[in-house]
């Protein structure tokens, strides 16, 4: 990481005690989705080789087929070795991604600790001798933080290391494969620290995938998803935020270029699909708003926005959807938008007035919907939780991920 030069002098004061990584992350990420997406094919060839393998059995018979059906349904039939493959280049995916989180992190909270510094620098040089020493004795407390911080972060990831290992080591006995104990652990304990190592479920990925294939606005979102190398998470459990105490239908990690989505195994393909579209509109939004550039209000209200736009292109996305199916689709943007416009079309006829032009309409209706959608929002406590992310923006964030 390249320091400018006040910050690499503060920064050579506490080298000693706050090692800082080599700048690879992107690649790491990389190498992440490469992992993650081996996991998935192999898992789908898993299934795929079923069929085929019934097909023979019930066709033919005789010992040499009952001697191959036996072999396909042991331990080390070929079904079984591609599902336990899977499993471990999951693994691999996810833990790679644990690393990146940990030292991505761990930077921030460098980078906060020096700013710390070189803003009370300025204030001592400003007090003189008196302020100088106020400074030193600062000094010695950041040393100390960044210490601590940095032995527990090393404690936890040796933690999730010792129980990810084992699992890893199992996961890839009998496998044709030579992959080393220690890469899996480290790789294993990062995505763990933010994500827990739940799976992502292939099978709602695939309906998913050809729900948004139908439409223009689908095909555009997995587009943009594989242009810009957006890895996607299909969980069956719920979608919980870094505040804590808050679920969503999905949510996108800038750090990470992950979206998630969950309840992936209970909701419709449509509902999915819609999630998918959502996401992205936040994944387009990466590292904005932006918590520590906006004051309180700004933040959440851009993030509300940002909430909204999300919700507007889910709904173009399930109208196309149910147009191409010949069925009505109504949400709460829809039928406010719709309700506005009568309204004013009412309004200008009363008037003696023209009707409006199609851009006036749509102008009235989008308004309409779009507040609509805000409400909506803020009763689901989005705009308190915005609140929280940024009363939470500076080392709380770090610390929380970290530990």
């Amino acid at each position: 990481m390249d320091l400018s030069g006040s910050l690499a002098k503060l920064y050579a004061l506490v080298k000693d005690v706050a090692p800082l990584p080599d700048d690879d992350d992107q690649e790491r990420m990389r190498r992440a989705r490469a992992w993650i997406e081996l996991g998935g094919e192999l898992r789908q060839g898993s299934k795929r080789i079923e069929p085929a393998a019934e097909y023979l059995w019930t066709a033919n018979s005789g010992a040499d087929v009952a001697a191959l059906q036996t072999m396909w349904h042991g331990e080390d039939g070929p079904s079984r070795q591609l599902a336990a493959g899977a499993g471990a280049a999951e693994l691999m995916g996810a833990g790679t991604m644990v690393v990146v989180v940990v030292r991505v992190a761990w930077k921030a909270v460098v980078l906060y600790m020096l700013a710390v510094l070189a803003v009370s620098l300025v204030r001592a040089l400003i007090a003189g001798p008196a302020g100088y020493v106020l400074w030193a004795a600062r000094l010695v407390g950041v040393r100390q933080a960044l210490r601590t911080l940095l032995l527990q972060a090393r404690r936890h990831v040796g933690e999730v290391v010792v129980g990810t290992l084992v699992r890893a080591r199992a996961t890839l006995t009998g496998l044709f494969m030579s992959i080393p104990a220690l890469p899996v652990a480290a790789a294993a304990a990062k995505y763990y620290v933010k994500y827990g190592l739940e799976p992502s479920d292939e099978e709602a990925r695939r309906r998913t995938e050809e729900e948004l294939a139908r439409t223009p606005a689908g095909r555009e979102a997995l587009a943009w998803v594989r242009d810009h190398g957006i890895t996607v998470l299909f969980l069956k459990s719920e979608v919980g935020d870094l505040a804590g105490g808050f679920s969503a239908a999905g949510d996108f990690t800038d750090s990470l270029n992950v979206l998630r989505i969950g309840s992936a195994d209970s909701s419709s393909a449509a509902s999915l699909a819609e999630t998918y579209v959502h996401e992205v509109n936040h994944a387009r939004h990466q590292n904005a708003p932006d918590a520590l550039r906006m004051g309180r209000e700004e933040f959440i209200n851009a993030g509300l926005d940002e909430e909204v736009e999300g919700d507007v292109k889910a709904h173009e996305f399930a109208r196309q959807s149910a147009g191409t199916r010949g069925t009505e689709m109504i949400d709460s943007y829809g039928s406010s938008y719709d309700r506005a416009i009568a309204d004013a079309q009412d309004a200008r006829r009363a008037a003696g007035q023209p009707p409006l032009t199609n851009e006036e309409a749509h102008g009235i209706g989008d308004r309409a919907g779009r507040a609509a959608l805000r409400e909506k929002f803020v009763a689901a406590g989005y705009a308190e939780n915005l609140g929280k992310q940024w009363d939470r923006r500076w080392l709380t964030f770090a610390e929380d991920t970290l530990m």
